[in-house]
C-alpha cells in the first residue's frame, strides 16, 4: 500500500497583493520580507517572454516567539498556497 504525501497547506494574508502574515502548522507568523517567485511564459508570438507569479519566498517571525524565524517558499495551488520548502533562518 502506498500513501501519497498530502500538501503542506499555508494560509497567507496579503495587503495590496503583498504577503503580510501566514499560518503554518498552527503557528502564526508575521512576514518580515517577501520576494516574488515568477515563471516565464514562453510563446512564439512574444518578443519578450511574459512572467506570471507562481509563489513567494517569505521570511517570517512567529507571533508567540519572535526568535522563531522561518524562511519559506510557497506556491500557488488552486485557490490557496502550499509549502514548497521551509527552514530556519
Amino acid at each position: 500500500m502506498s500513501i501519497a504525501p498530502t500538501a503542506d497547506i499555508v494560509h497567507l494574508w496579503t495587503d495590496s497583493g503583498t504577503p503580510t502574515r501566514f499560518v503554518w502548522h498552527q503557528r502564526r507568523y508575521r512576514v518580515i520580507a517577501a520576494e516574488h517567485l515568477r515563471a516565464s511564459v514562453a510563446q512564439d508570438a512574444l518578443t519578450h517572454p511574459a512572467e506570471r507569479l507562481v509563489g513567494w519566498s517569505l521570511v517570517g517571525a512567529a507571533d508567540q516567539n519572535p526568535t522563531d524565524v522561518r524562511v519559506m517558499r510557497v506556491r500557488s495551488a488552486g485557490s490557496g498556497w502550499v509549502r514548497a520548502n521551509v527552514g530556519p533562518a
